[in-house]
C-alpha cells in the first residue's frame, strides 16, 4: 500500500468529529496557542490519531505548551510512526541514532530510517545512504549508498546530489566518470551547495568532465566563496593573480587572500606572505611577509618554516622580533 493511499485509508477512520477536533487544534498549534492545542492532540492522540500523536510528539520534544519530555515524545513519534507515518519514522530513527530521550541504539535507528526511507522520506533516504556511505555500525558499501543517494537526490535534495557527484568523481563502488560526477555536481551548485561550486569550479578549470572554462570556473569560485567557503575565496584570489577569467589583478587577489586566511584557510597565509615579500598588489614589506609566513609554520605547512629561515636570515634581530610579534597577535585573535 502507498502512503498516499494509507493516509486516505487511515483518515476515513476518522469520524467527522474528529475531523473537527483535528482541524482545531492544528489551528491553535499554527496560531501558537499551543495550550489549547497540547489538549486537543493529547485527547485525540490517546484515541489512536497519528496525526494528533505526531504533533503531539512535537509538542513534548520542543516543550511547546509542555515542559520537554523527550521520552513521551520518542513514545508518541513510535505510535505514530507504527501506523505508516514516514515523518514519525524518522524521528523515532533519528532520536535511537542520536540518544535523544533514549540510549543510542544504531540497529533501532536504522530499522526507523529504512521505514520512512521507503515510504519516500526524502530525509530518511539520506540518513539510509549516509550509514551505508560511512559504513557506520554495518559494513561500508558505496553501492548502497548510491542506490539511497539517488532517491534523495532525484527529490532534490542538495547533500545527496553532492555525494553522488563525489561517488562518481573518486570511483566509490562505480567506474569513474566524470560526466555523471559534473551533472551531479551542477545540480548541487545550483542548490547552492559550496562543496559542490567548488568542486565544478575545480573541473572547469582542469577541464575534466566539462570543456575548460576559466569564466565559468571563476563565477562557481566566487559563488562558493560569497558563502563564506575560504577555499575558495582563496581560489578567487588566484585567479585574479593569474588573470584567468579576468583581467590580472594583484591588488584585488590580496583582498581575497586576506578574507580567506580571515576565515581560516592557511593556504592563503604562505600566498600573503610570497606577495609581501615580493610586493605583489601591496608595497614590499618583509616584516608582514614574515607574519604570514610564521602564520603559515604554525599551520604546519611543510614549505613554510623554511620560507621563514630564508627571509630571517635576510633581516635584523628587531625585524624579525616585531615579525613574530605579528604573527602572535595575529594568532592570538584567530
Amino acid at each position: 500500500m502507498t502512503m498516499k493511499k494509507l493516509y486516505i485509508f487511515l483518515l476515513l477512520l476518522i469520524s467527522p468529529s474528529g475531523y473537527a477536533d483535528l482541524n482545531e487544534a492544528l489551528a491553535d498549534f499554527d496560531a501558537e496557542n499551543y495550550e489549547s492545542a497540547l489538549i486537543g492532540f493529547t485527547e485525540l492522540a490517546e484515541q489512536g490519531n497519528f496525526i494528533a500523536q505526531f504533533n503531539l510528539g512535537l509538542m513534548y520534544s520542543r516543550g511547546l505548551g509542555t515542559e520537554t519530555d523527550l521520552e513521551r515524545a520518542l513514545l508518541l513519534y513510535r505510535q505514530s510512526a507504527q501506523q505508516g507515518v514516514p515523518e514519525a519514522a524518522y524521528y523515532v530513527g533519528n532520536m535511537y541514532d542520536k540518544g535523544i530521550g533514549t540510549a543510542v541504539d544504531t540497529e533501532e535507528s536504522f530499522y526507523w530510517y529504512e521505514q520512512s526511507a521507503e515510504q519516500g522520506f526524502m530525509p530518511a533516504q539520506y540518513a539510509i545512504a549516509t550509514v551505508y556511505f560511512n559504513g557506520q555500525n554495518r559494513e561500508q558499501d558505496y553501492q548502497q549508498a548510491r542506490v539511497w543517494y539517488e532517491y534523495a537526490a532525484d527529490s532534490g535534495h542538495a547533500e545527496s546530489q553532492y555525494l553522488l557527484g563525489v561517488i562518481h568523481s573518486d570511483a566509490m563502488g562505480v567506474p569513474k566518470d566524470m560526466t555523471k560526477a559534473f551533472n551531479w555536481f551542477s545540480k548541487a551548485a545550483d542548490q547552492d551547495n559550496v562543496d559542490a561550486q567548488y568542486n565544478l569550479a575545480g573541473m572547469y578549470i582542469s577541464g575534466e568532465g566539462v570543456e575548460q572554462n576559466y569564466d565559468e570556473a571563476l563565477q562557481w569560485f566566487k559563488s562558493a566563496a560569497y558563502l563564506g567557503l575560504a577555499q575558495a575565496q582563496t581560489s578567487v584570489g588566484m585567479m585574479h593573480a593569474a588573470g584567468q577569467g579576468t583581467d590580472q589583478n594583484y591588488e584585488e587577489a590580496v583582498l581575497w587572500f586576506l578574507l580567506a586566511a580571515e576565515n581560516g584557510d592557511p593556504s592563503s597565509h604562505t600566498l600573503l606572505g610570497n606577495f609581501y615579500l615580493n610586493g605583489l598588489g601591496v608595497e614590499p614589506d618583509k616584516i608582514e611577509a614574515l607574519k604570514w609566513y610564521k602564520i603559515a609554520a604554525s599551520d604546519q605547512q611543510i614549505p613554510a618554516q623554511q620560507l621563514v629561515d630564508n627571509l630571517t636570515a635576510e633581516l635584523s634581530e628587531a625585524e624579525i622580533i616585531q615579525g613574530e610579534l605579528l604573527a602572535s597577535q595575529w594568532l592570538d585573535q584567530h
